[in-house]
């Protein structure tokens, strides 16, 4: 596998759109290209690369943030709860209506070491793409890139504590996903 391949795999599975990950690689490859005199090969060339690619990364979803999206229209929710998809999970004196941790014994390890396994990342790939842009940007930069939140809040956008409230909506609506995708090994 060359350098470029490892660089378009990693871009992948960043921004999940294949053409925006090549785009990124080419990126990469010049911005090495121009700066290899800054190369002082004190690390591997692969790691430098990786390095100059996160930060590409950032400057991505940073354009992104400047870009209006569209708003997604949702129908109100009769039973007066709103349309948060959370709110589905609690009943009215929030408490949780199911066991929270159903089906999570199959990801239980860090996001980053599930993210190693192809079975499980594919759950995870695919529970990303239902997320609302924003929180699968705050996702993948603070559980997969390990960004602190700080520095996720930051590229996106939003402060810190904005940042907190939107990942811990991330994790709920990926638990939910990957219990509704998942089976519980026996």
């Amino acid at each position: 596998m060359t350098e470029a391949d490892r660089l378009f795999a990693y871009a992948l599975k960043r921004v999940n759109d294949r053409q925006q990950a090549e785009d990124l690689v080419q990126d990469v490859l010049v911005a090495a290209w121009e700066n290899r005199e800054n190369f002082e090969g004190r690390s591997k060339l692969g790691t430098w690369l990786v390095g100059i690619m996160r930060f590409k990364i950032l400057d991505h979803y940073r354009s992104k943030r400047r870009t209006p999206t569209e708003m997604r229209a949702e129908p109100a929710d009769l039973d007066g709860w709103g349309n948060d998809p959370l709110d589905s999970l609690f009943d009215g004196k929030g408490a949780w209506k199911s066991d929270p941790n159903f089906g999570m014994k199959s990801v239980s390890n860090t996001p980053a070491d599930d993210a190693n396994r192809s079975d499980i990342f594919l759950y995870i790939q695919k529970c990303m793409e239902g997320l609302p842009e924003r929180l699968s940007m705050l996702f993948s930069m603070r559980e997969i890139d390990q960004l602190s939140v700080a520095e996720a809040a930051a590229a996106a956008g939003v402060t810190t504590g904005s940042a907190a409230v939107l990942l811990t909506r991330a994790r709920h609506q990926m638990r939910a996903c990957l219990q509704s995708h998942c089976i519980e090994p026996s």
